[in-house]
């Protein structure tokens, strides 16, 4: 699921992972993106979701009639998504070395996964990935923080409490983050376990930002191209303006290379 973070320590953050995104809606992004993807071109119903964590990033498409086959680096995340989605197709992989998993209709990669890849080459081998999972006439979607992201959510400390389990989140990015900067930030959870002791987990997440003149070229060598840029607004609804200063990510809409330019 990540570069900097390994899949062990991903292992250790799965049981607390539904708590600390309970913030985050998957039913209504789904209910944006979607249509976004039907727009561009996509007609079938199945689903690759990359780096899908605990699965629930596709149980929004699986609920809409998707099949569903998914991946990620952790053994555990995929534990979790399996109680969920007994009936998802799971595999343990890197999404730098995808296996030829099938020929997909929808290829996704959602909660800005593809930033944990610090280097243009792992980036460029995710998407060649991707491609060769993506059937003719297929859409590919993901999203990726900005620098507003960076030089905000990332440069600051923040605590919040779910379920009983305690997040202490520090930001360790410069407000002044340049583009294809390099950003971090340190994650404690504190889980209540009994006779008022806690349990404590420390990870650490690296992420790099990417230009959009950069994905779009990376895209190109993938044998993709970008169909679409949309700006994700605070409450996930989609925009054509994409901008790196207001909005805290972007989704990407791709296809494969023949059939025309990007937006």
């Amino acid at each position: 699921m990540a570069t900097d973070l390994s899949p062990s320590a991903y292992d250790a953050f799965a049981p607390f992972y539904d708590a600390f995104t309970a913030a985050s809606d998957y039913e209504t992004w789904t209910q944006h993106v979607l249509p976004e993807a039907t727009r561009h071109g996509l007609t079938g119903e199945t689903l690759l979701d990359l780096a899908c964590g605990t699965g629930k990033s596709f149980l929004p498409f699986a609920r809409r009639g998707f099949r569903v086959t998914a991946c990620d680096g952790s053994a555990a995340m995929l534990a979790e998504a399996a109680l969920k989605a007994p009936e998802a197709e799971l595999l343990h992989c890197d999404m730098r070395d995808l296996p030829a998993a099938g020929s997909f209709d929808l290829v996704t990669c959602f909660d800005d996964s593809l930033n944990y890849l610090l280097e243009a080459d792992d980036l460029l081998s995710c998407f060649r990935g991707i491609a060769a999972n993506l059937a003719p006439g297929g859409v590919a979607l993901f999203d990726l923080n900005t620098l507003r992201a960076y030089r905000t959510t990332f440069a600051r400390d923040s605590v919040s409490e779910r379920d009983g389990v305690v997040f202490a989140w520090r930001g360790e990015s410069a407000p002044n983050l340049p583009p294809g900067g390099l950003a971090a930030a340190t994650i404690e959870i504190f889980a209540n376990t009994c006779d008022a002791l806690y349990e404590r987990v420390v990870t650490r997440h690296e992420q790099r930002h990417f230009p959009r003149d950069e994905v779009v070229a990376l895209l190109g060598r993938a044998g993709l191209r970008c169909a679409a840029v949309r700006g994700v607004l605070d409450d996930g609804r989609l925009v054509e303006g994409a901008d790196e200063d207001s909005q805290l990510k972007v989704l990407y809409i791709a296809r494969h290379a023949e059939g025309g330019g990007s937006e």
